[in-house]
């Protein structure tokens, strides 16, 4: 009973607020009425003209500001809920499902130009999420996660697409990206990741990364460019840091 009251109470506020602007609006409509009569008496028609008008206006003002107002909360409220859904809470990266999104949106306007797409999709994996986590607590794995997304983001492209579309995986989608571009990219990221220090309550914590890359032409088959790359990954760390060679998927 007692979760019930404030909603009651709540209820009853809007009743009432509601029954009052009615009342005002109806002595404020009788009033500018009366008004225009008596100003207009001459001229009933004129009278009745100027009384309709200012009684619009006093009803149609108010809902038309009230409706903006309602209309542009609705939209940020829309755009916040997009943005949850596209961005993952932890690091700030896109998600699975916005890089779907995404790529959808980059397949449509293809299919209107007529124009291939060429590029690459370069996924990172962290192979000890798990053992930070255990060793040290999931706070830390939530920390080594944005440090690791952190360092991507600074290696890449500006407009470079990073996605967090597992536990431990990020895909960087590099549309538009040559196979020297690429390359360069994949290099730079590579040598940021293994040459990177990331501390856990104090203590040195060595990275355990996998990453493999594929090139593409023509459209986005974002599946198969994810599988190719996981079976393409080579692991990279501090003392162990091979090239990892982008192959390439043929023309779709």
């Amino acid at each position: 009973m007692r979760g019930d009251t404030p909603l009651n109470q709540r209820d009853w506020r809007i009743a009432r607020n509601t029954l009052g602007g009615i009342l005002l609006f109806a002595f404020l409509a009788q009033i500018f009425t009366y008004l225009s009569l008596v100003a207009l008496v001459d001229r009933p028609i004129a009278a009745a003209v100027v009384g309709s008008a200012i009684v619009s206006l006093l009803m149609g003002a108010p809902l038309v500001v009230a409706l903006a107002v309602q209309s542009r909360r609705v939209e940020r409220l829309r755009n916040q809920i997009n943005h949850d859904i596209r961005h993952d809470g932890t690091t700030g990266c896109v998600t699975g499902r916005g890089l779907v999104q995404h790529v959808n949106g980059l397949e449509r306007r293809r299919a209107r130009s007529g124009a291939a797409l060429e590029g690459a999709l370069i996924q990172v994996r962290i192979n000890n999420l798990d053992e930070v986590g255990s060793s040290y607590g999931p706070q830390w794995s939530d920390e080594l996660l944005q440090f690791v997304a952190s360092t991507i983001s600074t290696s890449i492209r500006r407009d470079d697409i990073v996605a967090r579309t597992g536990p431990a995986t990020f895909d960087v989608l590099l549309v538009g990206a040559s196979e020297l571009a690429a390359d360069q990219v994949c290099t730079r990221l590579t040598k940021a990741l293994v040459s990177a220090h990331f501390s856990a309550d104090g203590k040195a914590v060595d990275l355990a990364l996998s990453v493999g890359g594929v090139l593409f032409e023509g459209n986005i088959d974002l599946e198969r460019l994810r599988r190719t790359a996981s079976s393409e990954a080579v692991m990279v760390a501090a003392e162990h840091a091979p090239a990892v060679a982008l192959v390439r998927l043929p023309a779709a």
